[in-house]
């Protein structure tokens, strides 16, 4: 090559920065396009199909789900929740027995059937019931309340207070009441006779 030829090619101007970027993207575009095309002739069983933007040189790519394939990794069921098994928490305080008055012991001096008073105050009650040696419920009464109670002076008796609260729930207190100066009846030795002691 002569030295004319090699200073004419010296001088040709070199592209410029932004020659070179326009260049780039170009071809970038140009991948692109052959990229979409690609995957435009794939079979058409594909579950997903793949879009592509290019911005500024930038690309991004996003799957799209098509077809009946769904979306991936969906396929198990929640679990952890609540059961509905029916049943439902109470609603509301619990009742309690604040007090529940008697007398220590029942004096019998005066004949074998006495009656003796109580009383008995609760808090969260809608009603209470007073039950006698277990054998059901005696009496209804309101959440406080008094009355007097019959006492057999055969032998020692229970009785059992039970609050209800708003939701069902209950509360219970029981006293047992023990008989004292009970009298006993014992016959003489002559017919017809009673001694009361």
């Amino acid at each position: 090559m002569s030295v004319r030829a090699r200073s004419t090619m010296h001088r040709l101007p070199r592209p410029s920065h932004r020659q070179r970027s326009r260049a780039r993207l170009w071809l970038l575009g140009v991948v692109v396009a052959a990229g979409v095309l690609a995957a435009g002739c794939s079979s058409g069983d594909d579950s997903s199909a793949k879009a592509t933007t290019t911005t500024a040189g930038t690309v991004t790519s996003s799957t799209v789900a098509t077809g009946t394939g769904g979306s991936a990794g969906n396929t198990g069921s929640s679990s952890g929740g609540q059961s509905n098994t029916g049943t439902t928490a109470p609603s509301g305080p619990a009742p309690t027995i604040n007090s529940f008055v008697t007398p220590d012991n029942i004096d019998c001096h005066n004949g074998n059937s006495q009656n003796f008073s109580a009383s008995w105050t609760t808090t969260n009650a809608v009603k209470t019931t007073i039950s006698i040696d277990g054998s059901g419920v005696y009496k209804t009464y309101g959440a406080n309340g008094s009355d007097s109670l019959p006492f057999n002076c055969s032998s020692a008796h229970t009785f059992l207070l039970t609050a209800y609260g708003q939701d069902g729930r209950t509360a219970t207190k029981s006293i047992t009441l023990q008989p004292r100066n009970v009298q006993t009846t014992t016959t003489d030795s002559q017919p017809g006779t009673t001694t009361t002691s």
